[in-house]
């Protein structure tokens, strides 16, 4: 092949118009917050947060403070009408709407009754796997 065609074919690969860009097929995490369609209420549900006391009925305030207001705004990035759910540790959990942002707290005003959720009991399946171990070592990884 001449060198004026390997210039010829390489000007003509540089001129290609680029490649469509690809669509996310996840949506965005104020997207996600934002939707209750088929979220289940555990895991990959709505973000759970901690509150002392739930109140018992739909359209009353409770404001999250301390370690689960960090966690709301500054590693969830959640913001103004992102959909939380709260629980009190007793058994009481509540869905509810993030309504007013402060440095000091987060209001969450509550969409639903709040309602109790039986408890199913312990239900952990712990798997460990290592390498074989030399000597007295597995004993002892066994032991801790």
């Amino acid at each position: 092949m001449p060198p004026a065609a390997t210039f010829s074919s390489f000007s003509a690969l540089m001129r290609r118009p680029p490649p469509p860009a690809r669509r996310l097929l996840v949506p965005p995490a104020a997207a996600r917050a934002h939707s209750t369609a088929g979220a289940s209420r555990a895991r990959g549900g709505l973000p759970r947060f901690h509150s002392p006391s739930l109140p018992l009925s739909k359209g009353e305030v409770v404001r999250i403070q301390g370690d689960e207001f960090w966690h709301m705004t500054r590693v969830l990035r959640l913001g103004i009408n992102d959909r939380v759910e709260l629980f009190d540790g007793a058994g009481g959990l509540v869905e509810g709407s993030i309504q007013k942002v402060d440095k000091n707290g987060s209001d969450v005003e509550l969409l639903e009754n709040a309602r109790l959720i039986a408890p199913q009991g312990i239900q952990w399946h712990v798997f460990a796997a290592f390498g074989t171990l030399k000597g007295g070592r597995a004993d002892w990884l066994i032991e801790k």
